[in-house]
């Protein structure tokens, strides 16, 4: 029995009519979306037969891979959100790599799909009309909702053979960001990612009556979350594709949306507007952020002036939502990601993998009920994400001695400059505060003499004298060691995919500026040059 789908059945029956998503001027109710999902359970079976289906989708349709996931979990079957904007070898590397067996995607993508030359079954999100109608909200079983001719009953026997044998327990893989190497798929199944639903509804006390909006894709982790949560509880889903401050601004308005859940770089963006239009978010009961750095006075601001909870979370694909930091705790903990949510336990380990003492910088390791299941058919490197039950997320940080995690940045992001560890979060965070700085991403440029320098890339309001009053600041704030070399001033930052500021795009891009930035400090040190 598939928990999801028949979590996701019980609740379109109880609210067969309401509307479930909107996606600009379309409009669906639950009980359309159960209607689309039992036709690609059809559709998904009649190509599959007795194969497990193991189903990529490439589609930026949110109601076509909501669905078809939805569908996939009824079969017991694998589905594997993919970024259309990845090459064609890209694309085929991760397929190869989690074993798929049947691709839907979007006709905008025709193109490339079909010049990999896959020797497996292909579907696009056309294909199937979408259901102008709704199912009798009695119908709850595949055979009840679908009318078989003859030729499909062979699709019929397909089915009930699948759901019986299936014994595979992975349901959402999801490939590590923007892979172009070899990719890591992250592997979850129906039960946890169920559980992770649940413990969103506890967390932040959602209810059929809220409207979330989704402003992220559905092949990043986020957006997976901003569907299923809504929609496995009989609330309202809203999405915005592609994202502006603006659009976001009018669908909150416009459709009273009460929760969303914002990646940083979004949330900067709406930094200014979310002050500036304050009456009309009122209907926001909750932000959530995962780590943006933001500051305690700008979190105030939003309690004041919109009156919702504004909280910040610490989390990965792999362990989901590890703390949070409640609004309770915001004033006297601000600079902290929270305190580990209930049933998750988080330590910090030193190089030789040994419990640091408080505050001492080290990586943050994750004990949680909501785990990954693995890494798909990599075992090695399974293993090796793991000390005992803790996984090892990679990241650094620390906790203080009332148990409140300060994320400190990731291992493989620390600058090392002249044999010193700088973590760049450091250095954004006081740049942050000055009040013309919007955005910030501080990066290491590789340097002949010192190994990297620190290069701070600032989104501001007015570059003009800017740069001495950063200097000022960095001076007053941070060690010698800390303090940016160059300042770089563009109109935007490189963004991955799923909206994440792309540091190694930045690191390709300035590393070729540095035509000798430091010469002038090798001659000041050694008497000579080069």
């Amino acid at each position: 029995m598939s928990c999801l789908y028949e979590r996701f059945r019980l609740v379109a029956q109880q609210f067969h009519d309401k509307t479930a998503l909107i996606d600009g001027d379309e409009c669906y109710t639950y009980g359309q979306l159960l209607s689309l999902i039992e036709l690609w359970c059809k559709q998904i079976v009649l190509i599959c037969q007795t194969q497990r289906p193991r189903v990529a989708l490439l589609t930026d349709s949110l109601l076509h891979s909501f669905t078809v996931s939805v569908a996939i979990a009824k079969l017991d079957g694998a589905c594997i959100p993919t970024n259309a904007q990845m090459l064609a070898p890209q694309l085929l590397a991760g397929w190869n790599a989690t074993d798929v067996n049947l691709v839907v995607y979007d006709r905008s993508v025709s193109a490339k799909v079909h010049s990999l030359a896959l020797p497996f079954g292909i579907i696009a999100t056309d294909a199937l009309a979408i259901p102008t109608g709704n199912i009798p909200a009695n119908h709850n079983t595949y055979a009840n909702n679908i009318e078989f001719t003859q030729d499909d009953c062979h699709a019929s026997e397909a089915l009930s053979s699948l759901v019986q044998e299936a014994i595979d327990n992975d349901f959402l893989i999801t490939l590590s960001s923007g892979s172009t190497g070899d990719p890591k798929p992250i592997v979850v199944s129906q039960s946890v990612k169920l559980a992770r639903a649940q413990q969103t509804w506890d967390l932040y006390h959602l209810t059929s009556d809220d409207v979330v909006l989704c402003a992220s894709p559905f092949f990043h982790s986020l957006g997976q979350r901003l569907s299923f949560v809504p929609l496995l509880l009989g609330a309202t889903l809203v999405r915005l594709a592609p994202f502006t401050p603006k659009q976001w601004l009018v669908l909150v308005e416009q459709h009273a949306v009460s929760f969303v859940i914002s990646v940083s770089s979004h949330l900067y963006a709406l930094k200014d507007e979310l002050l500036d239009n304050a009456i009309a978010l009122k209907s926001l009961k909750t932000i959530v952020t995962s780590s943006a750095p933001i500051d305690a006075a700008f979190k105030e601001k939003i309690f004041d002036a919109i009156g919702c909870d504004f909280h910040e979370i610490y989390g990965a694909t792999e362990i989901a939502v590890a703390t949070n930091l409640a609004p309770c705790d915001a004033k006297f903990k601000f600079n902290t990601v929270g305190y580990p949510c209930e049933a998750i336990d988080v330590q910090i380990l030193n190089s030789n993998l040994c419990v640091c003492g408080i505050n001492e910088v080290g990586e943050i390791a994750v004990r949680s009920p909501l785990a990954f299941s693995g890494y798909y058919h990599k075992p090695e490197l399974t293993l090796a994400a793991w000390h005992g039950d803790y996984f090892l997320t990679g990241d650094l940080g620390k906790l203080d001695s009332e148990g409140f995690l300060t994320y400190v940045g990731r291992k493989k992001d620390v600058i090392i400059s002249g044999g010193i560890n700088i973590y760049p979060k450091d250095i954004e965070a006081v740049l942050s505060t000055h009040e013309r700085v919007l955005e910030v991403a501080v990066i290491g440029v590789d340097d002949q003499l010192l190994g990297e320098v620190i290069v701070a890339i600032c989104i501001v309001k007015d570059a003009d004298r800017l740069e001495p009053q950063l200097r000022a600041l960095t001076n007053r704030s941070l060690a010698p060691f800390q303090r940016p070399l160059k300042y770089f001033f563009p109109e935007k930052l490189p963004l991955t995919a799923t909206g994440k500021v792309s540091k190694k795009l930045l690191r390709e891009q300035y590393n070729s500026l540095n035509n000798g930035w430091t010469a002038v400090l090798e001659t000041m040190l050694y008497g000579r040059k080069g």
